[in-house]
Parts: C-alpha cells; sequence; structure tokens
C-alpha cells in the first residue's frame, strides 16, 4: 500500500511540475520580442522608409524609432531583456516614433501582452514618459516608471485583449517631446489565455 501511494504520489508531483513548466514558458505569438535581431552595435536610428523594416519582425511607422544597445550607448545602462532595446520617442524629427508587429490570431480569443517600459534621466531628460498601445482596436497609455538619474528604470506591464480578426496589429507609439522624454520599450510577449 505505501509502495503505491509513493508511486502515486511521485507521478501525480512530475505531471504537477510538467503542467506548472508548460505554462510559464507559454509560446511568444510575436517574433523579436525582445528585438534581438538584427542588433545593433551602439545607436540605429531608423527615421527613413529604407529602415522601416531594419528590426526582423517588426515595422516603424510615424518618424521611425531608435534602436540601440544602452550598455554600449550609456554608461551603466542595461536593457531589460538582452542587449537592444527600442526608444519611441525618436528624436530625429520630433513629431512621434512608433513600432508595430502583425501576429495570427482566432477571432474571439483572449490575449495578454506583457512588456517592459523604461526610462532614464539620462541628457537632461525628464526621467518620464508614456508608451501608447494599440491592440485588436483598442488603445491604452502606460506611464514608464519615473528614472531619478542616467540608469535605466523599467517596469513591467500587461494588458488583456479579445481578437476580432485573424490577423492582429500590435502597435507601440510615443508622440511626446523626444528631446524632454525617452519611452523605453523592451521583452515583449503576446501570449492566448
Amino acid at each position: 500500500m505505501n509502495l503505491i501511494k509513493r508511486t502515486l504520489s511521485s507521478s501525480l508531483l512530475a505531471f504537477a511540475l510538467f503542467s506548472a513548466a508548460s505554462n510559464a514558458t507559454a509560446a511568444n505569438l510575436l517574433i523579436n520580442g525582445s528585438f534581438e535581431q538584427p542588433g545593433c552595435a551602439d545607436s540605429c536610428v531608423l527615421d527613413t522608409p529604407q529602415k522601416t523594416n531594419f528590426i526582423t519582425g517588426w515595422t516603424t511607422f510615424l518618424s521611425g524609432a531608435e534602436y540601440f544597445n544602452p550598455a554600449a550607448s550609456i554608461r551603466g545602462a542595461a536593457a531589460a531583456d538582452g542587449n537592444v532595446i527600442v526608444d519611441l520617442a525618436n528624436s530625429i524629427y520630433g513629431n512621434g516614433g512608433g513600432i508595430q508587429q502583425n501576429f495570427a490570431t482566432d477571432v474571439g480569443a483572449k490575449y495578454r501582452l506583457t512588456f517592459s517600459a523604461g526610462n532614464s534621466a539620462y541628457a537632461n531628460r525628464s526621467g518620464e514618459g508614456v508608451v501608447q498601445v494599440k491592440v485588436a482596436g483598442q488603445t491604452a497609455t502606460f506611464n514608464t516608471p519615473a528614472a531619478h538619474s542616467q540608469a535605466f528604470t523599467w517596469g513591467t506591464f500587461t494588458y488583456e485583449f479579445t481578437a476580432t480578426t485573424a490577423l492582429t496589429t500590435l502597435a507601440f507609439s510615443n508622440e511626446q517631446n523626444p528631446y524632454v522624454n525617452f519611452a523605453f520599450i523592451d521583452n515583449v510577449i503576446v501570449e492566448r489565455l
């Protein structure tokens, strides 16, 4: 009897651990959610039509975006995940920046967006900013965590939505003054609930 209980307990424990591991590593429906491909040695400003598709899986809009390696650009700075990030506050033209990706969805299914947003007071910026998200016909605005030094401050944000079409567009943007604000994003994940 004890052997049966131990065997059953071991089997249930193994199943529970397998289930937890499977749920913890749900597949990201996005391509290149941490912007690691193709990479950027220092700073790459994606501000022309020729650079619209530079980041694998993503397309820029408005006046583009700044794509850079914070550790190579700013002493003591780090990405939320990996090596490179996107700054939506593109300082080249000053009329806003954005990045977007289309991905397959099932109409009526629920999904969760998770992403890191950050900021810095580097180069006399305010240390505050906003990240605008548009997905499945819904729009939401998130305040980045406030930064009080040049060190990057990151926060994790989630947003749930229901797909209305078989191909959904996820867009991030910022239209603040890029000489006053940063709006960093990294580690973008969409998973089905």
